[in-house]
């Protein structure tokens, strides 16, 4: 059940503090508390409650969203965040609060569920909403900037286009997960393990598979002597480490057929969800592991490099401090100084390719209703099929032209060199992301909470900017009415350049 809310903000000599006084309407939480459009948070939020008039009544968006966001923005772990709020009355005002409580305001468990809510595309929505509005206000003819029936990029060549505007910076980047290192080694000993616990569990529970029959045998002690004997050594030589992986694929291969045997007899009621899933990650990863040692190959499609988490996939990155990245791949746009995530992947991909570029081009389209006057990208962006999109719809795409140097190459360089300039802007938010925020290392165990990890990651980035876009605004502003104010011709134009 969810109930609708008051809009109306709390005003901060409304909340109550029991020691007196009222709250400081100059501290950050305040003022971001006044910045956030709520309403169009719970317009989303109450999205996940088909039936909103029976069962307990859930906590508010203003608890769900606002708890996330002092997460992500202070980098604290569930149980740390949840004690910060019950101590701190300008972050219980922030999550919309009438009064300062000393007790917990959830229990810490709840923000798995919080993060489940607020999906990917709930938080693009919310995004695209609330940092959208000013390119919708600049927009003179009046075409909307939605996906309703909006045609494609092929199909859409009339000659009452909107004129092209505006900047799009892109750019890709890995975001790591939370994972140790694999090792083929460590994951087959991890796996065979799992297939002795299932084991152990369907011997509890169904007894021996034939009649008078005894426990499968599973030499358990065995191999985790032999992993442990191999893995300890500071030099290891690939035959070894190939005879101890057979070894432990043969331990898998037959545990898992003594599990078979117990399925065909029993079924797989009996097991748990997380053992049922568990169960279907080893079969497939045995698989893979068969092939590239039968093949003797380091690949193979789809590999599994985390058992706990086994939609992880490795990202070739080829940079000199981490070639390769476990996590997952985001590509995003820039545009006013406002990030939005256009695609989340755990599978690797090449940002680069038509298709892809494509994608971006018409996301640009989809928000604004136009398309961009520049695109500032890297090389991997500049193939020849994306420079003849860009030339069908008029998009200046950075970089030097194909072919042979022109006569005014210095001012071509000029230019290159002031639209990588520009092109930076993409690379400091994925580093304000990283070493900032969380970006650097996403600490979730499930694949939608990490996306909402890495959404909010994004939605801080935007707030920051939206803030400090106000304070230069706010700014300017003062510095405008002292001008008009000054008599002196000459102090006007003194504060006129120092302004500028």
């Amino acid at each position: 059940m969810y109930q609708k809310p008051d809009y109306a903000q709390t005003d901060i000599y409304d909340f109550i503090l029991p020691f007196g006084g009222h709250l400081d309407e100059n501290n950050r939480w305040v003022i971001l508390r006044r910045s956030i459009d709520w309403k169009i948070i719970h317009e989303v939020y109450e999205k996940n409650f088909d039936n909103k008039n029976t069962g307990n009544v859930a906590l508010s968006a203003e608890i769900a969203f606002g708890s996330l966001y002092i997460q992500r923005k202070l980098s604290l772990t569930d149980r740390e965040l949840v004690d910060q709020i019950s101590e701190n009355p300008y972050m219980q005002y922030f999550i919309g609060l009438k009064e300062f409580r000393t007790e917990r305001p959830f229990d810490p468990s709840l923000l798995v569920t919080f993060r489940k809510r607020l999906t990917a595309e709930m938080m693009e929505e919310i995004s695209e909403t609330m940092f959208l509005v000013e390119e919708e206000d600049d927009d003179d003819d009046g075409t909307p900037p939605g996906g309703g029936g909006t045609p494609s990029a092929t199909e859409n060549e009339t000659d009452d286009e909107p004129e092209n505007r505006g900047t799009l910076i892109i750019d890709a980047s890995c975001v790591p997960a939370d994972i140790a290192y694999p090792t083929d080694l460590e994951l087959c000993d991890r796996a065979r393990k799992w297939t002795e616990t299932i084991l152990d569990h369907y011997w509890k529970e169904c007894g021996p598979i034939r009649e008078n029959g005894t426990k499968p045998r599973t030499y358990r002690k065995t191999a985790r002597k032999r992993f442990l004997n191999v893995n300890k050594r500071r030099k290891k030589t690939t035959k070894k480490i190939r005879k101890e992986i057979r070894f432990q694929l043969n331990c898998i291969s037959r545990n898992l057929g003594y599990i078979r045997k117990y399925e065909d007899e029993y079924g797989t009621a009996i097991l748990h969800r997380i053992e049922a899933e568990r169960l279907q990650t080893v079969k497939k990863f045995e698989k893979q592991q068969r092939y590239m040692l039968e093949n003797k190959v380091h690949s193979v499609e789809d590999r599994i490099v985390s058992l706990s988490q086994p939609w992880i996939r490795p990202i070739v990155r080829g940079k000199s401090k981490a070639p390769t990245e476990f996590g997952a791949k985001i590509s995003i746009s820039v545009v006013n100084g406002y990030t939005f995530v256009d695609r989340i992947s755990f599978d690797a991909y090449n940002e680069g390719e038509y298709e892809e570029f494509k994608a971006v081009v018409e996301k640009y389209y989809e928000r604004f209703g136009y398309y961009p006057e520049r695109i500032l990208a890297d090389k991997i962006y500049r193939s020849r099929k994306n420079r003849g999109l860009c030339k069908k719809l008029g998009i200046k795409l950075s970089g030097p032209k194909l072919g042979r140097p022109g006569k005014n190459r210095k001012e071509e360089i000029r230019q290159e060199l002031r639209e990588t300039g520009e092109r930076k802007a993409v690379e400091g938010k994925f580093g304000n992301g990283k070493r900032k925020l969380g970006l650097n290392l996403i600490m979730a165990k499930l694949k939608e909470t990490a996306e909402n990890m890495i959404w909010m990651d994004i939605f801080v980035l935007n707030m920051e900017h939206y803030m400090r876009t106000c304070i230069v605004l706010c700014y300017a502003i003062l510095e405008m009415l002292k001008f008009v104010s000054l008599k002196n011709e000459r102090k006007r134009m003194d504060l006129l350049v120092v302004t500028l």
